[in-house]
């Protein structure tokens, strides 16, 4: 009965708590099958599509039906009811070009679909790099803890022996502690990591992420300043999208031209006429029927002049904008290569040190094994190496993070 509990309960804990080891590139493609503004992006692009059917209709006929009040007598009798009916026809190829510039600026739209994916896959990379780091921070720390844990065993054998004072044992338990609250603090960062990916896949907030991964190497960079840049301005959604918009602002033009010309019409009124009861002339009572072209002539010109005075300005801010965007992007970019190359230096550092400090920490040992002597150096020198440990895993993932940073920019 006591192990049917146990397995109730770890059920129990189970279905509240559930970690999930998943690969960086699954959590990636569930974010583009799930994330909820990636959705909400695709929807708009395609109500965008569905505005060029709207705008690409002839307008609507009119009809009318008039009785007059005071009926008009003609010749052949009165008119008693009256019925009109017009169709308006605009220029040939005006309502292309309204489609045009519709199905235009929808495709501006759909770079928006592209650049939040490049977010969304820099958020993703991110927290998950950081759960890396985290959880080898505690490998690391336990690592270390073990290690303290035999100097402690050795520093009960020189107090035994006399050689060493009870203060020394106490001191190893004191780091020791020391370094499994740090373990619980990293555990409890997790968790912001964690929410991070869940918002961008859509999961559930406590899910916890596990990382599953294998263990990193400093990151590589291919860096070409010009190529780049080049990428970018051919590229980079954010600048295609403003490319779109010019586009847009070209084919209004196109547009503004032809709502220019003359619309024309047909219509057809027809008169129902009642017959003269006081005579009876020929043809008496026989309705009216009256066919009608129409034309309208766009005779104030102003607001077409201030159209392509709007389009032309317009394009002129949206070349600005590019350019802005890619002086920004470049400038990044450079701060990017800088982060990576401070992590490199860091990495190499850190790997001198530590080679230095494992052969300092061996004679150290040796010497307070032996004569119970500087201990205050071993520990100090112990935890330099735990923190020289650490310092090469920080800079392995802060190289990955200034790829990303890069990548967010270039990768598309």
């Amino acid at each position: 009965m006591k192990t049917k509990y146990i397995a109730i309960l770890l059920a129990l804990m189970a279905s509240t708590f559930t970690v999930k080891a998943q690969t960086l590139d699954s959590l990636l493609k569930k974010a583009y099958d799930k994330n909820p503004a990636l959705k909400a992006l695709q929807l708009e692009y395609e109500a965008a599509l569905q505005k060029g059917p709207q705008v690409s209709q002839l307008p609507d006929p009119t009809v009318g039906v008039g009785i007059p009040v005071l009926p008009v007598e003609t010749r052949l009798g009165s008119q008693n009811l009256i019925i009109s009916a017009s169709q308006m026809f605009p220029w040939f190829g005006t309502l292309k070009a309204k489609e045009n510039v519709a199905l235009t600026m929808a495709k501006s739209k759909y770079e928006r679909i592209a650049a939040e994916r490049l977010d969304i896959d820099y958020q993703i990379k991110t927290a998950y790099f950081n759960l890396y780091l985290l959880r080898e921070q505690q490998k690391i720390i336990r690592k270390n803890i073990r290690i303290f844990e035999t100097i402690e065993k050795v520093a009960l054998a020189k107090v035994e022996s006399g050689k060493s004072i009870a203060s020394d044992v106490l001191t190893v338990r004191i780091k020791v502690e020391e370094l499994n609250q740090q373990i619980q603090i990293l555990e409890e960062r997790k968790q912001g990591f964690s929410a991070s990916i869940n918002e961008a896949v859509n999961n559930p907030n406590n899910d916890t992420i596990q990382v599953n991964t294998t263990k990193l190497e400093l990151a590589e960079l291919a860096y070409d300043l010009e190529q780049l840049k080049q990428k970018i301005e051919s590229n980079h959604p954010l600048i295609k999208q403003l490319d779109w918009n010019i586009e847009a602002s070209n084919k209004a033009l196109d547009l503004n031209t032809l709502d220019g010309k003359p619309t024309f019409g047909i219509g057809l009124d027809y008169s129902l006429v009642t017959g003269r009861t006081d005579a009876i002339p020929e043809n008496n009572g026989r309705d009216i029927l009256i066919p009608k072209v129409m034309v309208s002539i766009p005779i104030y010109r102003k607001k077409y002049t201030a159209k392509k005075q709007e389009e032309e300005l317009k394009q002129q801010a949206f070349e600005f904008q590019k350019e802005s965007l890619t002086n920004q992007m470049m400038s990044s970019i450079q701060g990017y290569k800088s982060e990576y190359e401070s992590a490199k230096l860091m990495y190499e550092l850190a790997n001198k040190q530590i080679e230095i400090s494992n052969r300092a920490y061996d004679i150290l040992l040796a010497d307070y094994s032996s004569k119970g002597k500087r201990f205050d150096e071993l520990m100090k020198l112990q935890s330099d190496i735990n923190r020289y440990e650490i310092e090469i895993i920080k800079s392995i993932v802060q190289s990955h993070l200034a790829k990303f940073k890069i990548d967010r920019l270039t990768d598309f």
